[in-house]
């Protein structure tokens, strides 16, 4: 079994999670076919995403081979997610064994999903009749003579919460953001939707710091506002003073409203949120470094150094470098 921890480029966002143990979430990709294992890739990458965007919980995937190996008790799947990985060309070639191990691990895992043609799976396991599922075009015939019902759509979800199809390997990637907006509600999937290309509304929120204190606050109204404040001010940073007067309210309120919702100071967060743009300014673009510091509110490149290497224990030169290095997003661990 190959397992991996998707790598999450922002770790250095981290300072804004309090210490809070995150609570950790495994995903069992089962691949139909051996040579299945390059595509199989996509769902690492983006569990590697949401690891980027969720703030309380880390998303481990482990990439399997269909029945290698003990399947596993109820312990083992506790919580666990399995997704059979089928394409929309062929059907699972199933011996005796492969059943008994299908069985288990569908009777046992706390969610599992079908792709493509892994939905005839369906059809070998007692505990569901008159089985439903997402079927692919190509398979509608072998559906019908099976018993397997075909949803009409291209992502199912089951009414009991266990058993979920896709039609096709891209489906599949509806199908875990509908996951997520189950979860943990629909502004992080819709953060992850548009963070990996699956809907082009950007958020209202593009920064991640941003977006997650946002979610921590359960969307607070004034969190919000100051929160987009000074998004919209990185270049010329406004005092404090001047941010309660544009919210109605006052300076001491704002900030003890912000720490109460947050749990971090607003003169942190604002540095934080400058040090994000400089930070993505310099991974993402060739600016130079002085137009870098000007552009989130720093007075000179030697400022912004200090401050990077505070915040980040690196500097502004290196992660230039890796840009031209080619490693922005690193290999998976």
């Amino acid at each position: 079994m190959k397992h991996y921890v998707p790598a999450n480029d922002h770790a250095h966002l981290a300072e804004t999670t309090l210490g809070r143990q995150k609570r950790e979430h495994q995903i069992e990709i089962i691949l139909c076919e051996p040579d299945a294992r390059a595509s199989a890739h996509m769902l690492v990458e983006f569990y590697r995403a949401l690891n980027d965007l969720a703030e309380d919980h880390v998303y481990v995937t482990n990439i399997r081979t269909m029945a290698q190996g003990t399947a596993g008790g109820p312990l083992h799947w506790s919580g666990r997610t399995a997704i059979f990985w089928g394409d929309i060309y062929k059907s699972c070639q199933l011996t005796a064994h492969d059943k008994a191990w299908i069985a288990q691990v569908l009777n046992l895992s706390s969610r599992s999903v079908l792709v493509g043609g892994a939905v005839f799976l369906l059809t070998h396991t007692a505990r569901v009749a008159n089985p439903v599922a997402s079927v692919h075009p190509n398979f509608s015939a072998a559906a019908h003579e099976v018993g397997l019902i075909d949803s009409g759509t291209g992502i199912y979800l089951s009414p009991d919460s266990r058993t979920h199809s896709a039609s096709s390997r891209l489906a599949a990637l509806r199908l875990m953001s509908d996951f997520i907006a189950l979860d943990h509600g629909e502004h992080l999937a819709d953060s992850v939707r548009s963070y990996i290309g699956l809907m082009d509304k950007k958020p209202a929120c593009e920064s991640q710091l941003a977006a997650r204190l946002i979610r921590r606050s359960k969307a607070d109204p004034m969190v919000r506002q100051v929160v987009e404040k000074m998004q919209s001010n990185l270049e010329d940073p406004i005092r404090i003073p001047e941010l309660s007067t544009a919210l109605g309210t006052s300076t001491r309120q704002l900030q003890r409203r912000f720490l109460d919702r947050t749990g971090v100071k607003l003169l942190t967060t604002y540095r934080e949120l400058r040090l994000e743009r400089a930070h993505s300014l310099l991974q993402f673009t060739e600016m130079p470094f002085l137009e870098v510091s000007t552009a989130t509110g720093f007075s000179s490149p030697g400022a912004l150094t200090r401050a990077f290497r505070d915040h980040y224990k690196t500097t502004p030169e290196t992660i230039r470098n890796r840009r031209f290095a080619g490693n922005i997003s690193g290999g998976i661990a």
